[in-house]
């Protein structure tokens, strides 16, 4: 599974409860997210846990179970209500989680973009006015909201994309599909992702799920010196 991915620790859960209903046990193994992709299309590991349609054409010896496990909503994070009617908005200092290829296209050619490793990381450089606004899921937000004051965080202008995200298994193990796709189309038609979903967000459970969104490899960061102090 991605290590330190959003959405990943609400995943596992979800997935967790479809093999238990197989019965068949499963191993995670947390790695970053081309390390998991990698290992998986080479058949060193049975599957994914859970990632978006992103990488589908770059490693198609993946096979998707074709019902969505859960849905993130990708927002802009600011403590600047009016950020977006700025006339610079390119020229503000953004921050997104570092290797997130699904949050990279969203502020492409923008001028100053801090790379993080963490949301509490990013949530912490915007309290600081470090940052001026952050890309990322609300998930993020949801759960750094729960464990810490948020103080002037809020999501600035609507949703700029509603992501789905599905589990993969190597194309070797082809033969589970349809038992697999049978029990998730079960479990949501019953309500049963719901709950689990409800379940993990009223534990206020999850570390992991603010750790940030490693959808690829890490890029080189890109910021100000200002961003980047205490921040090294």
């Amino acid at each position: 599974m991605a290590q330190n991915a959003a959405p990943i620790a609400l995943a596992v859960r979800i997935v967790e409860a479809a093999y238990d209903q197989l019965g068949i046990p499963i191993n995670k193994l947390p790695m970053v997210r081309s390390r998991n992709l990698l290992e998986a299309s080479v058949e060193k590991v049975d599957g994914i846990i859970a990632g978006p349609r992103l990488f589908e054409q770059s490693f198609p010896a993946l096979r998707r179970i074709d019902v969505p496990i859960l849905q993130i909503e990708i927002r802009i994070f600011s403590c600047n209500p009016d950020l977006l009617d700025a006339n610079s908005v390119t020229q503000k200092r953004w921050g997104r989680i570092n290797g997130a290829r699904l949050l990279a296209k969203y502020i492409e050619g923008y001028e100053d973009v801090w790379l993080g490793d963490t949301f509490q990381e990013l949530f912490g450089m915007l309290k600081l006015d470090r940052l001026d606004a952050v890309v990322g899921p609300q998930i993020a937000l949801d759960l750094y909201s729960k464990r810490q004051d948020p103080g002037c965080i809020r999501p600035v202008g609507g949703t700029l994309e509603q992501v789905d995200f599905f589990h993969y298994l190597h194309e070797r193990n082809s033969h589970l599909v349809p038992s697999v796709t049978r029990v998730f189309r079960d479990m949501e038609e019953t309500g049963e992702i719901k709950e689990i979903t409800d379940a993990f967000y009223s534990l206020n459970g999850g570390k992991s799920l603010l750790s940030g969104e490693r959808e690829e490899e890490p890029d080189t960061p890109i910021s100000s010196d200002n961003a980047l102090q205490g921040f090294n």
